[in-house]
């Protein structure tokens, strides 16, 4: 019983664990984007910034703008996640802040985009 208990997780299961955490960030981004973007109401208060599903004909380019650019970030970081060298992470873990960084970047600007 001089084993390690130590369970390790085999590279593979790791990169599809990582492209799934990528996609979940991609789709949360995509989903708040056209939440914002597409009009449900006809009146809407006036306040800033106006509320989700209001009139506003410059946030559907913007949720449009954004959804290309995380769906770029999201195919290189799922890239990165399966063509990664043997033990490196760390492009990865950049990848996955980038993408991040990117989705909540992208759904302020559709927020406030007047």
């Amino acid at each position: 019983m001089s084993e390690s208990a130590e369970v390790t997780v085999p590279s593979r299961v790791r990169s599809w664990l990582g492209a799934v955490a990528a996609t979940v960030i991609a789709v949360a981004a995509w989903a708040g984007y056209w939440w914002l973007a597409v009009p449900r109401h006809d009146i809407c208060a006036a306040v800033m910034p106006a509320p989700a599903g209001c009139r506003i004909a410059d946030r559907v380019a913007s949720a449009t703008l954004w959804t290309a650019l995380v769906a770029v970030l999201w195919l290189a970081t799922v890239a990165v996640a399966f063509a990664r060298p043997r033990g490196r992470w760390w492009p990865f873990g950049v990848g996955i802040a980038v993408l991040a960084v990117a989705a909540l970047w992208g759904y302020r600007a559709v927020l406030y985009r007047v």
